[in-house]
């Protein structure tokens, strides 16, 4: 199965998908210190620094895509700006990409204040966004 990890990290979710007999086809992370992690441990995989300029072209077909898009605005510790914040908008391009790759499999990881997020309504905005895409939750 071919893997696609975006907001990468150090490579959790790929480690994760390597040892489920997985090949991961393309990372996508903006923090410096994250990529060379991820260079150290997967030097030929493909990888991007930002998100936005990513398309389906760039990584191929991809069974699963893995991500822990940006929980600051979420988090009950920040400003909560949810789906409106700049960095919880984020989960509109981890969409996009789902909308164009068409994976079989979603894997999503966000902090508990998701759930809490303008009372509930971020994060039924992004189940309704995946359920019209064709996808079960």
């Amino acid at each position: 199965m071919r893997h696609l990890s975006l907001f990468s990290g150090i490579g959790g979710f790929d480690l994760a998908a390597e040892r489920a007999g997985m090949t991961t086809v393309g990372q996508v992370e903006i923090d410096k210190h994250a990529r060379s992690v991820l260079e150290r441990w997967w030097p030929d995989v493909p990888r991007w620094e930002d998100i936005h300029d990513v398309t389906a072209g760039d990584v191929g077909p991809a069974d699963v895509i893995s991500g822990g898009f940006p929980c600051q605005d979420y988090s009950v510790a920040g400003k909560r700006g949810g789906l409106a914040g700049d960095r919880g908008e984020l989960w509109w391009q981890f969409h996009r990409l789902i909308a164009e790759c068409r994976p079989t499999w979603i894997i999503g990881e966000n902090v508990p204040g998701l759930l809490s997020s303008h009372r509930g309504r971020d994060f039924a905005a992004i189940l309704s966004s995946l359920v019209e895409l064709g996808y079960g939750t």
